[in-house]
């Protein structure tokens, strides 16, 4: 009895030291980025305001946090839309992005197939035009996930991306209608990528850190711009408030450069079954620096249609910078 004790003593500080130095890592990568939102996939995700990484367990884990898997369903699949725009009005900038995701998974392997799509405006230095910039990638991913020890289990998302970029100066108009009309030539490449994530589960709750785009691959556009996937990392955490209620956060842990300025976001949300058909959520996300914070707020909703069968809804508002748009999304778990 007494070695037993020592032994599982031994294992809970082999746990606490493994997240210590994980955190740790993570704080340490350098505090610029500039690239496409990790807001822009997952309607779940999105309707609890990007609170996700420390909840994913469905198939869009394979985006929000691979590590996520080993925790979920037995097998989960996922079709997933999403679109947002922040075009306010006075500004010479503006910005969308669309996104879908194709992905199924289990415990210990995943499969996707997603597409993301920003375009921003911004005015050039002169002032007197405006640059508006595109990029379009697509990523067909395969996901391996191994428990380390206990309940922390790490995953990797391996990804070829093809990238589409492209970039233009045209005369100065409503950055609106240019992010709708703009006819824009762009140049494809291939490159390879990956995302790692880690999730420790316990009783109560989760803590889980993405780090997405390690390799930070870049796109050329015609007049040889490169616009580039940048490393991002993000810190998440949910716990268990009630029997069938969740309260999770997230805060990005590098700066990532935004439409309008830079943005390291906070994310807090939450979900709970309404009934046994009905599940609710909601959340808001803002900026932690700048003087901006650009609050965004979210609600959503699941209905289970058949069973196991789920059709998943989110809307998202808030202030004039903020992204604002909607997403749907059909799910099967069980």
């Amino acid at each position: 009895m007494a070695a037993g004790r020592v032994r599982y003593a031994k294992l809970r500080q082999m746990r606490r030291s493994f997240l210590a130095c994980l955190v740790t890592a993570v704080l340490a990568f350098p505090g610029h980025a500039a690239a496409q939102s990790t807001e822009t996939l997952g309607t779940r995700a999105q309707g609890m305001g990007g609170a996700f990484v420390g909840m994913a367990d469905d198939a869009s884990a394979v985006y929000w946090n691979p590590g996520g898997l080993a925790g979920g369903a037995y097998f989960s699949l996922v079709v997933d839309g999403a679109t947002a725009e922040a075009a306010p009005e006075g500004r010479l900038a503006a910005g969308n992005r669309n996104a879908w995701l194709l992905a199924l998974s289990m415990p210990a392997l995943g499969l996707s197939y997603y597409r993301l799509q920003s375009t921003t405006v911004r005015p050039t230095d002169t002032g007197a035009r405006s640059r508006i910039q595109s990029l379009t990638t697509q990523h067909l991913g395969a996901t391996f996930v191994h428990t380390i020890f206990g309940g922390i289990a790490a995953g990797t998302t391996l990804k070829l991306v093809r990238g589409v970029a492209a970039a233009a100066e045209v005369d100065r108009g409503t950055p609106e209608d240019l992010l709708d009309h703009a006819d824009l030539i762009g140049h494809g490449s291939n490159q390879f990528d990956l995302d790692i994530g880690v999730m420790a589960r316990g009783a109560a709750g989760a803590v889980g850190v993405v780090i997405r785009n390690v390799t930070e691959p870049g796109f050329r556009t015609a007049d040889d711009t490169q616009l580039r996937l940048d490393m991002q990392a993000r810190l998440g955490g949910s716990v268990l408030l009630l029997e069938k209620w969740k309260l999770a956060a997230d805060i990005d842990l590098m700066t990532n450069r935004g439409v309008f300025a830079d943005v390291r976001e906070l994310a807090i949300g939450s979900e709970g079954q309404v009934t046994r058909q009905l599940t609710a959520r909601g959340g808001v996300r803002f900026n932690t620096i700048g003087d901006a914070a650009s609050p965004a707020l979210s609600v959503g909703a699941s209905y289970a249609v058949f069973g196991s069968v789920l059709v998943d809804a989110q809307i998202t508002g808030g202030s004039d910078n903020a992204f604002r748009g909607w997403g749907l999304a059909g799910r099967f778990v069980f």
